[in-house]
């Protein structure tokens, strides 16, 4: 009796155009996956405020005529304080920065008088204008979203827009009132005003 032993041969080998492709359809669905949660993980939604607790916006914005310049302008630029909100217990004290997130941050520009003014949107500085015209006239307004997200505390501050009124022609500034008002959802109103 003779015994046969038969050698089965097997290939284990990958094959290399194989992985390549899998590869391929891989990556891009990784690197997505991890951009939506890098994301998700960097936006807060806004974050109810306690029943007793105090809130205070702050526009940060001061309106000052320029004169003696070519042309003569009424200006609305950002202090150096910024555009901010803070948020303070009911005793008073200040929770502490990026506690809170504000929804919805607008300023809007208005200008209303005999004097024909044409607005110059001199920086936005991260903000969009989002209802206006910077067309010329006796009245106007112009308003600016934040698209970014403004947390609470003086070390979360923004810049505001800068934006100019210029007479229309000649460089006489006629008797208006300007008004740069700021505001975000679930938050009091607040107004600069110039009357010249």
């Amino acid at each position: 009796m003779s015994t046969q032993f038969v050698e089965s041969v097997r290939d284990d080998s990958v094959n290399r155009r194989a992985v390549v492709g899998a590869v391929a359809w891989i990556a891009p669905v990784v690197a997505a996956t991890v951009a939506a949660q890098l994301v998700a993980a960097s936006t807060r939604q806004p974050t109810p405020v306690p029943p007793a607790a105090v809130t205070a916006l702050d526009g940060g914005t001061s309106i000052a005529t320029y004169r003696g310049g070519s042309p003569n302008e009424i200006r609305m630029d950002q202090t150096t304080s910024g555009f901010g909100f803070f948020i303070f217990d009911e005793d008073g004290d200040e929770f502490p920065a990026g506690t809170y997130v504000a929804s919805t941050p607008t300023i809007t520009v208005m200008w209303e008088g005999t004097g024909d003014f044409t607005p110059v949107l001199r920086a936005l500085r991260g903000w969009t204008q989002s209802a206006g015209s910077t067309a010329s006239g006796t009245s106007g307004s112009i308003s600016f979203l934040y698209p970014g997200q403004l947390l609470n505390g003086a070390a979360n501050r923004v810049p505001a827009p800068y934006v100019a009124l210029r007479p229309t022609s000649g460089t006489v500034l006629g008797p208006t009132q300007a008004t740069v008002q700021a505001g975000a959802t679930y938050f009091d109103t607040i107004a600069s005003v110039v009357t010249i």
